[in-house]
């Protein structure tokens, strides 16, 4: 199941730091169908529509789309509280679909479901954005002791000031990520490997991927 803390976060608050490939709009037209999946406060689906695309948005967090379905700057956005993992969005509706560091925020053994998902409600040939946060060479000593805690390397335990666990994220190495899309029935199309910023402000690798469902 996803995270609980991300189920928690109040509306208007929503941890949103990595920054959306504008590449997705070479290769899906204004006009297109398009979904923003964990969409959150609404941050990347008003760039979406501002784009000229049909937008929805959802995300499981209950408190951060009813924010975004009362903002008046998203009006005309559709938004949906539902599971990544199994949505009731009809076969093939979408033009394109993104997500921002989603699987970060998921269970490993729920990220391939989440990418399936994603496969089932694309067109054949529709567009997927993935972007993710990737390895921190310096965080080798952090992963190991994180890994003690949450089983797998790579998940780091973000905390409150006082030391108590807040949430965990999930960076990806790679081969990692390219199994899991390739497994998930994507052929990629475009790959980058930008710095981020993270919460606090510092730098990190990431990996933006653009998917054809195939």
């Amino acid at each position: 199941m996803v995270y609980q803390a991300w189920k928690e976060f109040k509306g208007g608050t929503v941890v949103a730091t990595s920054k959306f490939s504008e590449k997705f709009f070479e290769f899906v037209p204004a006009g297109s169908i398009v979904l923003d999946l964990g969409c959150g406060d609404g941050r990347i689906s008003k760039l979406l529509q501002d784009h000229g695309y049909k937008t929805y948005g959802m995300d499981v967090n209950v408190e951060a789309i009813t924010f975004a379905q009362n903002s008046p700057e998203l009006k005309g956005i559709e938004f949906s509280v539902q599971d990544a993992k199994s949505t009731n969005y009809n076969d093939g509706f979408y033009d394109g679909v993104i997500e921002q560091a989603v699987l970060a925020c998921m269970e490993k053994s729920d990220r391939s479901a989440v990418l399936k998902e994603v496969h089932r409600i694309l067109k054949p040939h529709g567009i997927f954005s993935v972007t993710e946060f990737g390895i921190r060479p310096d965080r080798e000593e952090r992963y190991k002791a994180d890994a003690l805690i949450t089983g797998e390397n790579g998940t780091m335990i973000i905390k409150h000031a006082d030391g108590t666990e807040w949430f965990r994220s999930h960076n990806f190495n790679k081969d990692e990520l390219d199994a899991l899309i390739l497994g998930a029935g994507f052929e990629i199309i475009s790959y980058e490997s930008p710095i981020f910023k993270t919460l606090h402000g510092n730098p990190h690798p990431g990996h933006q991927y653009i998917l054809k469902r195939v």
